[in-house]
């Protein structure tokens, strides 16, 4: 009930997210969305844009628009100044919160744009960086080329498409890094202000011990970065690469890793039915737990207990 009752908070707080965004892409359709699913830190959505005027309404979060597929020119209008530019696949515009752009045109059609909306990014501004988030100013930019951001936004639109165990936890820690980035490299931050301490290296084994125990006794919980962060003192920045460091796997594959290998172990037992094993093992549901036990051992829970009988 606990569980049901967050997923639903979280939810409407993910529902709050892009409202502007049916006065602004008037000529766009809807191909899929991450609503519902429970991410925190940001809302993806895929879109197919028609040619035309966009509308001008501006956003209330950090937009970042990745586009996938489509070849057009694109022209925008800005204090009353005329700027042409051809976008192509990989192509990223940076919108920030609360910019209202004087007009946008699309000269062709845009088979599929990923949009991301970040509303978390004064709080990170001021647990990576401890900068005042008030003083800073993420800069408009559009029709530029940035292979980290057309790298994360290709996971994102990848986990929306074949959703994985450890999903949430994924689209936290690349939101994280993709706000990261942003501070570093698009926004008015000093070069010395943005640059962040030097690496740590991989968590030391009482940090390390504290996280996994952590993990071990939460496998069923929808547990995320932050929360394993905080097991380790760290920002979630520096624990996703700390942690990855000393386990060889970034903190969602390490989680779906041992979700699978305690599943495993209960099935051998063959007191618990498979579906309390794929509810305590923090599965979505049934289907999600045979698909992925399938993929990641190669027999479906049933057939693997069978093995065992």
């Amino acid at each position: 009930m606990e569980k049901s009752r967050r997923r639903r908070a979280d939810f409407d707080a993910t529902r709050r997210l892009g409202r502007h965004v049916p006065a602004k892409y008037v000529t766009g359709t809807q191909l899929g969305t991450s609503s519902g699913r429970g991410w925190k830190r940001l809302l993806a959505e895929r879109w197919r844009h028609a040619p035309g005027q966009l509308g001008n309404a501006p956003g209330t979060e950090t937009e970042v628009a990745v586009i996938l597929r489509g070849r057009l020119p694109v022209r925008r209008r800005d204090h009353g100044r005329a700027q042409d530019c051809y976008a192509i696949p990989g192509t990223v515009a940076l919108c920030p919160a609360g910019f209202q752009e004087e007009s946008f045109q699309l000269r062709g059609e845009i088979g599929e744009c990923l949009h991301l909306f970040l509303p978390g990014l004064a709080e990170t501004a001021l647990r990576e960086f401890d900068a005042d988030p008030g003083r800073i100013r993420l800069r408009y930019e559009k029709a530029i080329r940035d292979p980290l951001i057309e790298g994360i936004a290709r996971a994102i639109r990848a986990e929306m498409l074949d959703p994985t165990p450890a999903g949430n936890m994924l689209a936290e820690s690349l939101a994280t890094a993709l706000e990261v980035h942003l501070l570093q490299r698009h926004s008015s931050l000093t070069a010395a202000a943005s640059s962040l301490p030097t690496a740590r290296g991989a968590l030391d084994p009482g940090r390390l011990g504290r996280v996994t125990d952590f993990i071990e006794t939460n496998l069923g919980e929808d547990l995320t970065v932050e929360a394993l962060a905080n097991e380790a003192c760290l920002s979630p920045f520096h624990f996703a690469r700390a942690f990855k460091a000393a386990t060889g796997m970034a903190p969602h594959r390490y989680l779906t890793s041992r979700r699978i290998e305690k599943a495993r172990s209960w099935i051998a037992e063959g007191r618990l039915p498979l579906a309390e094993i794929a509810f305590r093992c923090g599965f979505s549901s049934q289907a999600s737990f045979t698909k992925w036990f399938k993929r990641l051992v190669g027999a479906t829970p049933g057939e693997y207990r069978t093995s065992y009988c």
